[in-house]
């Protein structure tokens, strides 16, 4: 029976557009596997597996238990962009939830100054303003609003697999990502890109492009921050969790 030190690592991304860096190093095709889209690979001699799982809709729980059924994994990472609640996360910034649960990544984390613990709300639908983001920051106390952590924790919680965050701020607290259109990129339930629905609508609309191209910067932004940090941890692992001597 294999050792959790013998399992791969896990990472979860709730979209296509999160996980192409990290997927493109891993190499090798993807394919539906527990009903949710998995690469299994490499990173230097590390073994991991990752999967999209779509952004929060129900039965994501059920979905995630199954595949962590299918795919033991010896402690998993969600990771991904989130949507600041608070005013003191700008965009770019990098947020770990819940290290402890890990402590291998809990040191990493500790050892990098850019990684500052946060306090993550999981909303269950869209929000549609600004001044709800803020409104929501101030009755949560937390920091970050996402979408997908307490799905995801629940099916860990079940297989009693270590479950920690990693996402990078994308929308800062006043600001607003264009729901309608976010979601035009993007199936919501499997995560995949959708280049053609979104692009159809914005050749009818092309006046929309102010407001979609800014949205892209920034998440664009947060998704180059949040890969190079996933690759670095992945790579303090496949040395052994050592640090560099000094």
């Amino acid at each position: 029976m294999p050792t959790a030190q013998n399992l791969p690592v896990g990472i979860l991304f709730p979209m296509e557009f999160e996980a192409q860096p990290t997927w493109k190093k891993l190499g090798g095709p993807s394919r539906t596997e527990a009903g949710l889209e998995t690469r299994k690979g490499s990173w230097n001699g590390l073994p991991v597996v990752s999967a999209r799982i779509g952004m929060g809709h129900a039965g994501l729980e059920g979905k995630v238990e199954a595949w962590l059924a299918e795919h033991p994994c010896r402690a998993v990472i969600l990771a991904g962009l989130a949507g600041a609640l608070d005013p003191d996360w700008d965009e770019g910034d990098l947020s770990s939830f819940h290290a402890e649960a890990w402590p291998e990544f809990a040191v990493w984390a500790r050892s990098k100054p850019a990684v500052r613990a946060g306090k993550w709300h999981t909303a269950h639908e869209i929000i549609e303003t600004g001044l709800a983001k803020l409104e929501l920051g101030r009755k949560t106390g937390c920091g970050l609003v996402e979408m997908e952590w307490d799905y995801v924790e629940e099916a860990c919680r079940k297989r009693d697999v270590p479950l920690v965050g990693l996402r990078a701020v994308s929308d800062h607290a006043e600001k607003l990502l264009p729901a309608d259109l976010f979601l035009l990129g993007c199936d919501a339930v499997t995560g995949k890109s959708t280049p053609v629905k979104i692009g159809l609508h914005l050749a009818l609309r092309p006046w929309r492009l102010r407001e979609l191209l800014p949205a892209v910067a920034g998440c664009t932004h947060a998704r180059e921050v949040m890969s190079k940090a996933v690759g670095d941890f992945l790579d303090w692992m496949s040395g052994g969790g050592q640090f560099p001597a000094r």
